[in-house]
């Protein structure tokens, strides 16, 4: 439990963090990193702001158009396997879901650097203080949607769910014993549903994102502040998460080697905490998740992310970097992530007294 000033505090930065929307780039998210770099020049850090340019077109569209080409590939398989012929439809369906995968790939790697159409400016905040192996990171920008996040994951998870089915479906057919004709129809209209809330998926800036994520920044930031914590350390505040996770894109491809990163995005009062993570399992992280789990009491569950979540440490997992997301909450958070409703009215901050906590003792066990 986190003693009553530290929930105070927490619960005043929130506040003071989400009193409007950050959309990246703008002059509210500038006035809210002059908080952050103040606060962090107060704690011994160095600042310095790192300007980049981006294409904001994959944070805005690359989720409608991923799941309308999903979509579009199920029915125009479902299609073929009952006009040409499953083996037909295979093949078709294979070099399909490949071209996506292929797709999925480059996008990361490049389309938020080089598509030449809605070009961006924002920027990151680094601080360091001493010589940091261990980097907090939190996302300062916040966005809406026109569906909340709950819906959309549920979306994601159900789109996936339909073409595996297709696919079972599409192999069983190729069996002259089995007919399968039936099933296609029903797996049409199933696509549909399941991508009509992704599709519909835009962008929009009336969000105050205060869990989402002024509360990863201010655990972070009181962290960074702790006495527990690390003296040798490394803060990144970036801009453009909700965009494709821009600005840690584009802070990962010049990072050092051999860096540690915890990122925090997102925590409500109630819930398990968990540290999510892609790619290889950090297993230095691992272990130090598992003495701060017995030291504060707080019960760490290491596990991958949810499909559909999108968070900075994946960006760093990407490219070889032990890095795990610390967040806690429930379905209730889910479902007012990205959209108005995600105010400090909505929580008491406690949990982000708690993470500043958790945090701390982790650096320590990382150094």
């Amino acid at each position: 439990m986190a003693d009553a000033e530290l929930v105070q505090r927490a619960n005043d930065l929130v506040q003071r963090l989400s009193r409007t929307p950050r959309f990246a780039g703008s002059p509210e998210e500038a006035d809210a990193r002059v908080l952050c770099r103040n606060a962090l020049e107060r704690s011994g850090f160095e600042c310095v702001e790192r300007q980049f340019d981006y294409s904001q077109w994959p944070g805005r569209w690359g989720i409608p158009a991923a799941a309308a080409a999903q979509a579009a590939t199920i029915l125009l398989v479902a299609r073929m396997a009952t006009h040409e012929g499953p083996i037909i439809a295979l093949a078709v369906g294979a070099a399909l879901y490949t071209a996506l995968l292929l797709a999925s790939g480059d996008a990361k790697r490049r389309w938020i650097s080089a598509l030449p159409v809605q070009r961006a400016t924002a920027v990151n905040l680094e601080a360091s203080r001493g010589n940091p192996g261990v980097w907090l990171v939190a996302h300062l920008d916040s966005k809406a949607q026109t569906v909340p996040m709950l819906v959309r994951i549920a979306s994601s998870i159900a789109l996936g769910v339909v073409m595996v089915a297709s696919t079972i479906v599409l192999l069983l057919s190729l069996r002259d014993s089995i007919d399968v004709t039936a099933a296609w129809p029903a797996l049409r209209i199933a696509a549909i549903v399941a991508a009509l809330p992704s599709i519909l998926c835009w962008v929009r800036n009336d969000s105050p994102g205060a869990v989402d994520n002024a509360s990863g920044v201010a655990a972070v930031l009181l962290a960074a502040a702790s006495g527990s914590s690390a003296r040798d350390l490394g803060v990144l505040i970036t801009s453009g998460e909700e965009l494709g996770l821009a600005g840690a894109r584009v802070w990962a491809a010049r990072a050092k080697p051999r860096i540690v990163v915890l990122n925090c995005d997102t925590i409500d009062d109630d819930g398990g905490w968990r540290l999510m993570y892609n790619g290889t399992r950090p297993h230095q992280i691992a272990e130090a998740a598992e003495k701060v789990s017995n030291s504060t009491g707080s019960k760490l569950s290491l596990g991958r992310f949810v499909p559909g979540i999108l968070a900075d440490s994946m960006v760093f997992s990407d490219r070889g970097f032990p890095a795990v997301t610390l967040s806690r909450g429930t379905l209730s958070t889910l479902a007012r992530i990205h959209t108005r409703r995600d105010t400090s009215n909505a929580f008491t901050s406690k949990g982000v007294a708690e993470a500043t906590a958790v945090l701390s003792a982790l650096t320590t066990e990382l150094t």
